[in-house]
């Protein structure tokens, strides 16, 4: 997987896309319409997919960075995805052990 959205670093992309996991499609302004309107069709490809499959489905995972009140222990921000001003968004397999 991996669609790199290439966002906040346009003079270094491919810098940063080698930075990142295979799993990393990009990073989002929750701010902005134009990214969660790319964030909602990352969610319905995926739903999509998994849909179509019955094997191997995945799931879309947001990470929130750069917070307005500082980090917890263990790099997450304080107050949740609420207080994150960017989000990574990932997508990762998806295993079923039942």
């Amino acid at each position: 997987m991996g669609i790199f959205v290439g966002k906040y670093d346009h003079i270094n992309t491919e810098k940063v896309a080698n930075r990142h996991s295979k799993s990393w499609v990009g990073r989002f302004n929750p701010c902005n319409s134009q990214d969660m309107q790319e964030y909602e069709m990352v969610k319905a490809i995926v739903r999509n997919v998994n849909s179509n499959i019955e094997k191997d489905k995945f799931r879309v995972e947001k990470k929130g960075r750069k917070p307005i009140n500082g980090f917890v222990y263990g790099g997450n921000p304080k107050g949740g995805m609420k207080n994150a001003t960017l989000w990574d968004v990932y997508i990762w397999r998806r295993y079923d052990y039942s």
